[in-house]
């Protein structure tokens, strides 16, 4: 096993192990100091230990990736040296002369089995680059990268899987045998089963900009910047498709649906008498734990709207019983029972009658469940022709291919607010 997978195993039993000691601390009755403060540090350690977990998966898909580069090739060395000499800007000038990349792009590019015009996905990986202007008089510093929402879709349990070309094809077991006693020469009675494939097509999503020749000149770097721009938000569009859908194309196939309208899914709901209630919340949660898909809280992967982690933090409850009153927020109670999540933005900001909670991902056998094919390779078109030649324009479009389906549904639910 390599170091970043032996990293990634070694995250996920820490994990596991601070789920499960959360779990402990917030079942004792009476704490004492040292304990106390060790559950206050827990949601932090928590939320901190999977961020380096979600980074070593990354890093450790994208070695798999270049070892069957690699392997494929036969010099994993050669392969990376030529990664070194790629540029993002050859692939604009091809862009811009409408013809394939050369050199080392087009190496690269045959090496992952992606056409010569067309522009590897990994490679626009956010850059912040300190800017320089040609005119003495004005300093300009680094170039600040507009902020876009937090994406939230692996949190929950998608899996993104590169594909090359092709459709993608996720077989799946959807029912099979029993085991159960037999006595002496008795026969095992013959099992019935099923096996499902779902397959998922290719879906086009893209972004463009336009800018005027003055502003390339009056801004250095401002192209690049751009460049940045359209992929950050080629990310954070797709990350929120998961979770809304979206069904801006003209045509049905290219609508993506997502946790949102997704038919047939587990949906929770809590009334506007119950939302603001700690008991009624939390047994809403521990409703999902079923003992097959989740065997405790800490399986449930949640996702929240900004207005139920408003909703949640900023509840003030009044426990204690008979004794003095101890004050704590729904969320703190939550937590000290085991619950954790993460605030995605534009879900929805509202907690009234329709309006989505949270989206959880039930933790057991999650691997697979939900799967976002992007296929590798993106379109970048510069255009500087027609309209944009007469107005002194320069069209940036960026487009790749990806899709989302649940192909076990019963591996999430959402939860919903309603009168």
């Amino acid at each position: 096993m390599n170091e970043t997978l032996q990293r990634v195993r070694e995250l996920e039993t820490r994990q596991s192990e601070l789920r499960q000691e959360s779990a402990t601390l917030s079942g004792i009755s009476e704490l004492n100091e040292e304990q106390r403060q060790r559950l206050d540090a827990m949601p932090g350690e928590i939320s901190d230990n999977e961020r380096q977990l979600r980074a070593a998966r990354f890093a450790a898909e994208a070695e798999d990736r270049e070892s069957i580069v690699a392997e494929d090739t036969g010099e994993g060395a050669e392969f990376r040296e030529i990664r070194g000499r790629v540029r993002v800007g050859e692939y604009v000038a091809a862009a811009m002369e409408q013809r394939a990349a050369q050199g080392a792009e087009l190496e690269y590019n045959s090496a992952i089995k992606v056409p010569g015009n067309e522009l590897p996905l990994e490679l626009l990986a956010p850059e912040h680059r300190t800017t320089t202007n040609t005119d003495s008089s004005v300093t300009q510093g680094t170039w600040l990268d507009r902020l876009f929402a937090d994406t939230a879709a692996m949190h929950v349990g998608v899996r993104f899987q590169s594909v090359p070309s092709g459709v993608l094809s996720v077989p799946q077991t959807t029912a099979g045998a029993s085991a159960a006693q037999r006595g002496r020469g008795e026969a095992v009675a013959d099992a019935a089963w099923t096996v499902g494939v779902t397959e998922i097509k290719p879906a086009r999503n893209s972004v463009r900009a336009v800018l005027s020749s003055e502003d390339t000149y009056r801004l250095p770097g401002l192209e690049a910047a751009l460049r940045r721009e359209l992929g950050m938000a080629l990310t954070e569009g797709v990350d929120r498709a998961v979770f809304l859908g979206d069904a801006g194309a003209n045509e049905d196939a290219g609508d993506v649906t997502g946790f949102k309208g997704i038919s047939g899914l587990t949906e929770k709901t809590l009334t506007q008498a119950n939302k603001l209630k700690a008991d009624k919340t939390l047994e809403l949660f521990l409703s999902l734990v079923d003992g097959v898909r989740a065997g405790g809280l800490d399986d449930l992967r949640i996702v929240s709207s900004v207005g139920a982690n408003v909703l949640w933090e900023s509840t003030i409850l009044a426990l204690g019983g008979d004794t003095a009153s101890v004050f704590k927020t729904l969320g703190k109670f939550l937590r000290d029972c085991g619950l954790n999540w993460r605030a995605r933005g534009e879900i929805e900001t509202a907690t009234s009658n329709g309006k989505f909670g949270a989206f959880i991902g039930l933790n057991r056998g999650i691997e697979g469940a939900a799967v976002a094919p992007v296929w590798a390779s993106a379109q970048l078109i510069r255009d500087v022709y027609g309209d944009h030649a007469k107005k002194g324009e320069v069209a940036l479009t960026l487009s790749h291919y990806w899709n989302f389906k649940l192909t076990r549904a019963t591996n999430f639910a959402r939860l919903k607010f309603v009168t």
